[in-house]
């Protein structure tokens, strides 16, 4: 099951939204672990002079992962600071399957295309992630945070109440407090 999927299955019910959470946190956990070790096998492989690796068989699977490692620290600074909080998950499941798919391409290939043309997909997909999470709905995380005295509630949600519902494009998507919901991210990748 790819994490997309696991993404979109968090809206079935509420323990299903908790155990998806977990699984999208630790997927991307695991993406960052399975990067840092593809990095240090190839970097194992490539000269110590810069001059020699540049002409080196491994000169562009390098440059892909150095341009992986930018991104999930984008994603990381990005989401990570309200995921340790307890106040959302890593939302966009389909973003660990695309670092996955570049992970395994640069790992299964003699000779890759430039990293351009193999982190376009990836670079689109989560700049929209990280565009919507800053716009969307960091700032209904931000009223939730340690400290916050303002009301957190979303709309369509009676006061008092821990869940409602949130706008997005027209549609009312079930949302609860903890986490949003993968398909308001989802329908925009």
């Amino acid at each position: 099951m790819s994490y997309d999927e696991i993404s979109q299955l968090r809206l079935v019910c509420k323990r299903m939204d908790l155990v998806c959470q977990r699984m999208l946190n630790q997927g991307f956990l695991k993406v960052e672990r399975y990067h840092n070790l593809c990095q240090k096998q190839v970097k194992a492989q490539l000269p110590r002079r810069e001059s020699e690796r540049r002409n080196h068989s491994l000169a562009r699977h390098a440059d892909i992962l150095a341009a992986v490692e930018t991104r999930l620290s984008l994603l990381n600074m990005t989401f990570m600071k309200y995921v340790d909080s307890n106040l959302c998950c890593f939302i966009p499941g389909k973003v660990i399957d695309e670092i996955y798919r570049v992970l395994r391409y640069v790992n299964s290939t003699r000779a890759p295309q430039r990293a351009h043309e193999v982190l376009q997909e990836l670079r689109d997909i989560s700049s929209m992630a990280m565009e919507y999470f800053d716009e969307k709905i960091v700032p209904i995380l931000k009223r939730k945070l340690p400290g916050s005295d303002v009301s957190g509630r979303l709309m369509g949600s009676p006061p008092g109440s821990s869940c409602g519902y949130v706008q997005f494009k027209g549609t009312f998507i079930y949302s609860s407090l903890t986490c949003f919901p993968a398909p308001t991210l989802s329908h925009i990748l």
